[in-house]
């Protein structure tokens, strides 16, 4: 007997198709989901229950402790760089769900959807109906504009790609641009609350963004030298990498090194940047050779059940990219 799930958000067109690929049966569908997918009526209590994350850049899935974990390795083994933040097996049931969902030992899971899992859910999404590019990236940011120029594409195919830059420029780029002060929403994938970090832009190239950032104590992370009065850094980051780069000075201009921090591929928002850090950097003193830190904690991630092991692989050849191309 298929098992009944119950999904609402923005990610509900791609998650609906994944789910009914893989042998679920969708529960209470909106009158836009079941005419999409020519679904019955359908008013069974679900066994699990998913919605958005209240910053819609993940979910958080509600339903009995076996069910949640069958659905959380299929998410991980779909989504390549989906990171599971927490996990509750004694959770309280959403408000949405308390009166429906038939179960009996309830957990918790909650989603990161980094840019790989978007770009995915994009993908399986517009198997479904004509989506654009980055379609919920840009939903994140303009949902009813986003559907008004969706509309636009389903009367002509043939402006997708110029409606793909249109939005990209306007939604992102240029907003960015006129900052002028750009934000590093740098995610711990351990769950941890994020670290904003800032920057002041001093040069846009394309999808690259260069930051000029000001120290005031402290030890360089990795480096394992003294912050000096007087000292910068330079952070760049660029739309899909899978690092960001950091490189510090002293207040005469001079290289003390380099940091590179391993992350899911870097999304380029409005505000700045957006990405999980995946713990290991690679890290270089100012003539000295690079070196791969921090593997360790990347591997207790997947141990823990947070990241999948294909992408701590990815990690660590990027990281191996890295210390390569740096000789």
């Amino acid at each position: 007997m298929a098992h009944r799930v119950k999904i609402r958000g923005i990610y509900t067109t791609a998650l609906t198709r994944l789910l009914l690929n893989s042998g679920y049966a969708i529960v209470d569908p909106s009158p836009e989901i079941r005419q999409r997918f020519s679904l019955p009526p359908a008013d069974e209590a679900p066994e699990v229950f998913i919605e958005d994350r209240p910053d819609h850049q993940g979910i958080e899935i509600t339903g009995e402790s076996d069910q949640l974990s069958l659905l959380t390795r299929l998410i991980q083994e779909t989504l390549l760089d989906s990171i599971l933040l927490d996990f509750d097996s004694r959770a309280e049931v959403p408000e949405e769900a308390e009166e429906e969902t038939e179960v009996r030992d309830i957990a918790h899971a909650r989603f990161e959807f980094p840019g790989i899992s978007k770009a995915y859910l994009d993908s399986i999404r517009s198997t479904v109906i004509p989506s654009l590019k980055n379609h919920h990236r840009l939903k994140i940011l303009h949902e009813k504009k986003l559907s008004r120029f969706e509309g636009e594409l389903l009367k002509n195919l043939g402006k997708k790609e110029s409606l793909e830059n249109e939005l990209f420029a306007e939604w992102i780029l240029t907003p960015l641009q006129k900052a002028g002060l750009v934000r590093l929403e740098h995610v711990k994938a351990s769950g941890k609350a994020i670290r904003p970090r800032e920057g002041i832009l001093i040069e846009r190239e394309g999808e690259k963004l260069v930051l000029k950032r000001s120290f005031s104590q402290g030890r360089y992370d990795g480096l394992n030298l003294p912050i000096q009065e007087g000292d910068y850094g330079l952070t760049e980051v660029r739309e899909g990498a899978g690092y960001v780069k950091h490189s510090y000075f002293s207040r005469q201009g001079k290289l003390k090194g380099e940091c590179f921090n391993i992350n899911t591929p870097v999304e380029i928002y409005p505000f700045g940047a957006r990405y999980v850090d995946l713990e290991i950097d690679v890290v270089c003193r100012a003539g000295e050779k690079p070196v791969i830190s921090d593997r360790e904690e990347l591997a207790l991630l997947v141990r823990k059940g947070v990241v999948s092991s294909r992408l701590e692989r990815r990690a660590i050849e990027t990281a191996e990219d890295l210390v390569r191309k740096m000789g």
